[in-house]
């Protein structure tokens, strides 16, 4: 019945097996056998479908490019740029160092796996980034879960050798493998499905929870565990303020100081515009000032006991070790790995 319909309607079945300019007519009917261009479009060969799909080496290089966006502006840095990334990277560091070893404490780990960790982010990511003026290093929401993971982890991993900076090295490389799939494939955009106030949320409970968690260390409170939830441990504070020390006084002041300077040079600025520049400045170095004024409150109240081999009356992190502590854990994410 088909053949018969195709003969009725003039569709010639057999249209493949014939060449040349005796199929090719123009302005008859479209019922006819020859009424219209015949057009046979071949399938392509494994060899023609591959190199239509794999991406061309123009393609190849572009993509390339992209990933290193530090080429775009590295050609057109000058001595200004340089002068000014020094001031930028002086004040910075200043505030990262302290800030990246107080992390190490939220992390679970040593202090100097913070002191690292305050460069080597910049050392990498500069190479990544569409911009110089950045700073990349540990912060306190990413340090307060790789806390949380590391006790975890070791409180399963009992008796085994396995230390802490040993199970964040193998967290971070594993994580790090993650995000840098993800940027390779451009999956970026999963962020922006995000919601704002979800996030919003998020970053309100954890500065929450790091807050109570550092408030019996800043009042040298001991006697309970700052890592339960947050309720406990604004309980637990509160409960325990009969043992607040000599430390409160140093942790309370240093917290006005930084405010009060921040707050002083604000109005300063306002009350006298010409001078705005300045007291931006004076604003930005107000942590550096802070931090060698307490190295100095710290160093002449533990003077004494440190020379009689006493406990210092004040708190301080000690001896940061160094050595090959750095090589030790790259190692060892590498081998975790």
């Amino acid at each position: 019945m088909g053949h018969s319909l195709a003969k009725v309607f003039g569709i010639d079945l057999h249209y493949r097996n014939e060449t040349g300019s005796e199929r090719i007519t123009r302005g008859e009917s479209v019922f006819t056998i020859d009424s219209a261009d015949t057009y046979v479009e071949g399938e392509p060969t494994a060899k023609e479908w591959i190199q239509d799909t794999l991406p061309t080496s123009e393609e190849l290089r572009q993509y390339c490019y992209s990933l290193f966006p530090f080429i775009h502006w590295i050609g057109h840095y000058n001595v200004q740029w340089l002068v000014g990334d020094l001031v930028a990277g002086i004040t910075v560091g200043a505030v990262v160092v302290p800030q990246g070893m107080a992390y190490a404490k939220l992390a679970e780990l040593p202090v100097e796996f913070g002191l690292y960790s305050s460069f080597m982010g910049v050392l990498i990511y500069w190479f990544f980034a569409t911009s110089k003026d950045i700073t990349i290093g540990p912060v306190a929401v990413l340090s307060t879960v790789t806390g949380s993971v590391v006790l975890a982890a070791e409180q399963k991993l009992k008796g085994q050798d396995i230390s802490k900076d040993m199970i964040a090295s193998a967290l971070a490389v594993i994580a790090g493998s993650i995000v840098l799939f993800l940027g390779l494939i451009r999956m970026g955009w999963i962020v922006d499905l995000i919601s704002l106030p979800a996030i919003s949320a998020f970053m309100t409970g954890s500065a929450l929870s790091i807050a109570a968690g550092q408030f019996p260390a800043m009042m040298g409170i001991t006697g309970f565990s700052t890592r339960d939830p947050t309720y406990k441990v604004v309980i637990n504070s509160l409960k325990h303020l009969d043992r607040t020390d000599l430390n409160a006084s140093f942790g309370l002041t240093c917290l006005f100081l930084l405010y009060a300077i921040r707050s002083t040079c604000g109005l300063l600025a306002k009350r006298f515009p010409s001078r705005a520049k300045l007291f931006f400045f004076l604003n930005t170095l107000r942590t550096v000032f802070v931090i060698l004024l307490y190295i100095l409150f710290s160093y002449l109240a533990n003077r004494e006991h440190r020379a009689n081999g006493t406990k210092p009356i004040v708190k301080t992190l000690g001896t940061v070790p160094r050595g090959k502590i750095l090589t030790q854990s790259f190692r060892v994410a590498c081998l975790q790995y």
